[in-house]
């Protein structure tokens, strides 16, 4: 298996897609990635140890792929008593009175 096909199968298993690697104006290489259907890209530097090149890959590839679910999750329509606090251990013993708290 070539370099670039690992590079491939590793961004792949983390749900994004490698589109080429490119050449930097200084010679340095880099690995553009991007989520399935383009909304976040990201350039990985690579350095020359294959090892973790790969390893950057496939970290960068998962947080581009976590970053776009919550992109485009759908919105919250409702908060329950359960998103402020545990109804089962009561209200907290002093909720702050937003009169008080302006200048």
């Amino acid at each position: 298996m070539s370099n670039v096909e690992q590079f491939e199968k590793a961004v792949t298993d983390a749900g994004a897609v490698a589109m080429r690697v490119m050449q930097g104006p200084n010679g340095s290489e880099r690995l553009g990635i991007q989520t399935p259907g383009g909304l976040i890209t990201r350039e990985v530097p690579l350095r020359g140890d294959l090892g973790k090149d790969v390893q950057a890959a496939t970290a960068s590839a998962k947080e581009i792929v976590a970053s776009a679910g919550h992109l485009t999750s759908p919105p919250a329509r409702t908060l329950t008593s359960r998103t402020i606090f545990d109804s089962s251990a009561g209200p907290p013993a002093s909720l702050p009175n937003r009169s008080t708290r302006r200048p």
